[in-house]
């Protein structure tokens, strides 16, 4: 079969073609910001961008679970640094009490502050943050402690409501968790292995001042002083967990973000156009069309007639 198309003409069309899908690519990378369009355009990119892409999807998860556990935490610190307040002010009013000078009313009237402590450190311990008990443990829709109305007198005057653990754990940009959660029990009510309150438990040793500068007993208020100093020790000690919480938290979301700035870096690296180099190269793409259709139909035709003359 003998061409229609002279090798010349077939020359000029395929330049043209090369030139014309050349522009079209660069049109393409200038509208979608992209460098490739399709992942058949580039097979050997396509696992990596993906992986990319779920890097970034899981650390902008991550970012988000810290920003809202730190609201926790922050929330829980401030509960707990207020009850610190209140047992130092609770052991006050105990050195208060055993001076010898007090009678059994002006102790009465020192127990009713006491006593408004006590209510005080229970509203404390049913702390609320993102519609959660914060020191609920893993039953967070359940108010943990409240007063007994009943006996009182009895312990740490307290009904618990909640016996559950605190389980949750947090992950890290890099897969690390830790724990950011402690039990009301396991701060205000801490318990002996056989469920008797242990020395430094908060409850019982408010409570128990109450109770002694009420009876105005002496050696129950001094009893009541020495086991609001271990408590306050104690209080102490969770209060740092959640500062040691904080500091956590802030580790991990600096991580996070400076994770997401490698990432997003990368999956540039990988995806996105060269602006610059594509605008480039279509004008130099337009130029080339124009110029090249120009010169051919510049060029004159030869036919049977000019071999003829």
């Amino acid at each position: 079969m003998i061409s229609s198309v002279d090798p010349s003409t077939e020359q000029f069309l395929a330049n043209l073609a090369r030139t014309q899908a050349k522009t079209d690519n660069a049109q393409r990378q200038i509208s979608s910001g992209l460098k490739f369009q399709n992942a058949s355009d580039a097979p050997d990119q396509v696992s990596d961008i993906l992986k990319l892409r779920i890097d970034i999807a899981h650390n902008n998860q991550v970012t988000s679970n810290m920003s809202a556990v730190k609201t926790e935490v922050d929330t829980a610190e401030q509960a707990l640094a207020t009850a610190v307040q209140a047992v130092e002010r609770a052991r006050v009013l105990a050195i208060q009490g055993a001076n010898s000078t007090q009678t059994a009313s002006t102790r009465a009237q020192i127990a009713q502050e006491v006593g408004s402590l006590h209510d005080q450190l229970v509203a404390l311990s049913a702390t609320q943050a993102g519609g959660r008990f914060l020191f609920g443990g893993d039953a967070g829709q359940t108010a943990p402690y409240q007063a007994d109305t009943v006996t009182p007198d009895a312990g740490g005057g307290i009904v618990q409501n909640s016996t559950a653990q605190a389980t949750r754990l947090i992950e890290d940009p890099v897969g690390n968790t830790f724990g950011v959660d402690r039990t009301a029990q396991q701060i205000f009510d801490n318990q002996n292995p056989p469920g008797t309150p242990a020395p430094d438990n908060v409850f019982v040793a408010v409570n128990q001042l109450r109770v002694a500068l009420q009876a105005n007993d002496d050696a129950g208020i001094q009893n009541g002083m020495t086991a609001l100093a271990t408590a306050g020790d104690y209080l102490n000690a969770q209060l740092s967990f959640y500062g040691i919480a904080q500091n956590r938290i802030s580790a991990a979301t600096d991580l996070a973000s400076n994770l997401d700035i490698e990432f997003q870096a990368a999956l540039s690296n990988k995806q996105d156009a060269d602006l610059s180099q594509s605008i480039l190269e279509l004008n130099q793409g337009q130029i080339q069309l124009q110029a090249s259709l120009q010169a051919r139909a510049q060029t004159r035709r030869i036919s049977l007639f000019d071999y003829l003359s």
